[in-house]
């Protein structure tokens, strides 16, 4: 389906794709000046070839532009698809009621000072949009640059980037909530040979919104790869079912990060489970890829159509130059970056050995090693070799200067097509490279300019490459002996009672006694076996450790007396009156300990958190999220993925901790947090204690708090 060309139908409002791809446009606020927005919509439209008709709306002009002008949009001739409106704020109110008069299908509204400028400005919004609804008009913005179109040559926009001459129509298609942004970005690719589809800046959403937006892109034929820039989602149930059917890669941007987390959380959780963690968690399940830079997210779309897709997630890489200072330094750059070097094959050394010492065949290879110095046959073989290995994801040429650049350039658009793995191709030179990336622009080949570019869009197709498995993947297993949930107070829980509702779902917890006095402490202890652990208790009070509550390792009867006076005391200076006794536990130790949470987030659902834990947890920040059920197979490669994952598996002679039983916990808290949903404020497992592979873990500290329940 060509959505480009869909047809409106009498009664309905205009579809997307007609506002995309008008056949008429009226712009209200025309001018034959420049350097006014209306003057630039005009230009432009006719600059980029337009194919349909423009309608100029001025009152003082006859004429604008070579075109006859009307006086407002209900004088045109015809009822335009779109409307352009480039108008002060005092007047759009008036021009929309006028639009929506003449049968106008959809309004564009590059003006501004509405919703984003306070109250006044949002109720003028509101007026407007009452008077589209009311009339069936669909809008874009207001607040926004409008519509670029290289496809259809609709380009429905006053930005500057289309003093471009050309805009060659291509796959990647674009949402935006920055209209300034996008322009930006679409320049920046046409710098690169990238090419557009379809691409939307959609302001303040009054009516049409990114979800709208995405919806069409992903079904748009013309569109092969999506990117989008989010400040925030009106709808984020159907913006993560679009990217779940989505078919195709989409790459997001998600400004604003900083919202996540409360500033006085009552736990850890609460600290990390934010909007943006949750953001990211949702977008990497449902196979789409986040990003940190824009121009990356462009680059990283132009890669999943020009280049070859990374066979699969985790691959090493391949680079090879005539520079060993390039070659090195983009190795030295992918361990920060969560990559790593390729481990040749036997065949592939061997290939290698043809052309140098069997001393220099290593990764990074420096082709100024050849017996021969670095020739065009001995590079395409060695290239060739790398894309033949197994253990190779792709190919990097980071191309310092050097004769006949650009004749050395032209040897590598074929070798990256034939090879079936991405080949991405370095000029780093600057401006004396310009005739390198000429080249690479004729033959319709990505290439980049810095190495952290390269290194950005590698990561970007290594995720997208295990968003394809994760998409793929089968729905996950209840775990047995999950739930049901016991009976709970609504509120704060005690350490006691979030570890029943964790022992429901089959999670190992200490051995524990209440105790009230110290004699019963003691008796405690006795029959749990020293040394022991003892806490104090209450509702009130969040992190026990830092108010002096737990006294570990207590190994006769006189320390655990001790203890439980010391503690009661510091209880009552932290909770005056809400004291509920102590605790005796069993004293457990492992090799590692961990942080697992769980929480509700008011947009994506239920979520569960990994992280380093015990005391360090807030100052290693160590944290992933996920969205809830987990399989353990997700589940491990979440704590896999933590930087703190080397210990786990073993440092400087220490036994690997277990990480598969680590993994079944997080499981089962997934189940947990999914049944129990909106009921589930919070819940903190800090710390996970991780004894020796084989061995188990046991949660020895949980806190929880529950909500009402919600009424459907």
């Amino acid at each position: 389906m060509e959505t480009g060309v869909e047809e409106a139908k009498p009664g309905r409002p205009l579809p997307i794709a007609r506002i995309v791809a008008p056949r008429s446009v009226a712009v209200v606020g025309a001018s034959d000046d420049v350097g006014k927005f209306g003057g630039r919509v005009i230009h432009y439209l006719q600059k980029h070839g337009f194919p349909g008709q423009i309608l100029p709306i001025n009152p003082n002009r006859a004429t604008i532009r070579g075109l006859p002008a009307f006086p407002r949009v209900s004088a045109a001739p015809i009822a335009a698809d779109v409307a352009i409106l480039a108008v002060p704020a005092s007047s759009l109110e008036v021009q929309v009621a006028d639009c929506a008069a003449a049968g106008v299908g959809a309004c564009i509204i590059i003006t501004g000072k509405l919703a984003e400028a306070g109250p006044e400005g949002a109720a003028l919004q509101e007026r407007v949009l009452t008077i589209a609804r009311d009339a069936g008009m669909r809008l874009v913005g207001p607040n926004c640059l409008g519509i670029f179109n290289p496809v259809d040559r609709a380009m429905l926009s006053s930005s500057l980037a289309l003093e471009e001459d050309e805009y060659a129509p291509g796959g990647i298609g674009m949402a935006s909530q920055s209209g300034a942004l996008m322009g930006t970005l679409l320049s920046f690719g046409r710098h690169h040979g990238a090419r557009f589809s379809r691409c939307i800046s959609v302001g303040n959403q009054a009516d049409l919104g990114l979800e709208d937006f995405l919806d069409y892109l992903v079904q748009d034929d013309a569109t092969r790869a999506v990117g989008l820039y989010i400040e925030g989602l009106r709808d984020p149930a159907r913006f993560r079912a679009l990217l779940r059917a989505a078919g195709k890669p989409v790459f997001i941007v998600k400004a604003g990060r900083s919202e996540a987390g409360a500033q006085a959380a009552r736990s850890h959780t609460a600290s990390f489970a934010g909007a943006f963690p949750a953001f990211e968690a949702i977008c990497r399940d449902a196979g789409a890829v986040v990003l940190d830079d824009p121009q990356a997210m462009v680059l990283a779309c132009d890669a999943a159509i020009r280049l070859a897709p990374l066979p699969a997630a985790g691959l090493g890489l391949a680079p090879i130059a005539s520079s060993g200072g390039s070659t090195v330094t983009f190795a030295d750059m992918l361990p920060a970056a969560g990559l790593r070097l390729a481990t040749m094959s036997a065949a592939t050394r061997a290939a290698l050995g043809r052309w140098m010492p069997d001393t220099h065949i290593a990764l990074p290879v420096d082709t100024g090693s050849f017996h021969e110095g670095t020739s065009g046959d001995g590079l395409s073989d060695c290239i060739r070799a790398f894309m033949a290995d197994p253990d190779v994801g792709a190919v990097v040429v980071p191309m310092t200067t050097q004769p006949d650049m650009a004749g050395r350039t032209a040897l590598f658009p074929p070798l990256g097509r034939e090879g079936g793995k991405p080949l991405l191709y370095l000029m780093t030179a600057g401006a004396v490279g310009d005739a390198s990336r000429a080249v690479m622009r004729a033959a319709d080949f990505p290439f980049y300019d810095r190495m952290s570019d390269a290194i950005a869009v590698i990561r970007a197709l290594d995720a997208a490459a295990d968003g394809r498995a994760r998409h793929d993947a089968p729905a996950p297993d209840r775990p047995v002996g999950c739930g049901p949930a016991p009976a709970l107070p609504i509120g704060a829980l005690t350490e006691g009672e979030a570890k029943r509702l964790l022992a429901a779902y089959g999670i190992p917890t200490t051995r524990e006694v209440a105790a009230s006095t110290a004699d019963q402490a003691i008796e405690a202890a006795r029959s749990i076996g020293f040394p022991v652990v003892l806490k104090g208790v209450s509702r009130v009070v969040v992190h026990k450790s830092d108010l002096g509550l737990v006294r570990l390792n207590l190994r006769d009867e006189a320390a655990v007396r001790t203890a439980f006076d010391e503690v009661m005391a510091a209880l009552e200076r932290a909770a005056p009156g809400a004291a509920e006794g102590c605790v005796v536990q069993e004293m457990a130790r492992g090799e590692a300990e961990l942080f697992l949470g769980a929480t509700c987030d008011a947009q994506f659902g239920p979520m569960v958190l990994a992280g380093a834990g015990g005391v360090l947890v807030e100052f290693l920040q160590d944290v992933r999220t996920a969205p809830a059920p987990l399989s353990p197979h997700d589940a491990r490669a979440l704590i896999e993925g933590l930087r703190v994952a080397s210990v786990l598996r073993g440092l400087r002679g220490r036994p690997a901790a277990d990480i598969a039983a680590a993994a079944g916990v997080l499981a089962r808290l997934s189940w947990l947090v999914a049944d129990l949903g909106p009921r589930l404020a919070e819940l903190d497992i800090n710390p996970l204690i991780l004894r020796a592979a084989g061995q188990g873990v046991i949660a020895v500290d949980a806190r929880a708090t529950l909500t009402e329940e919600t009424k459907p």
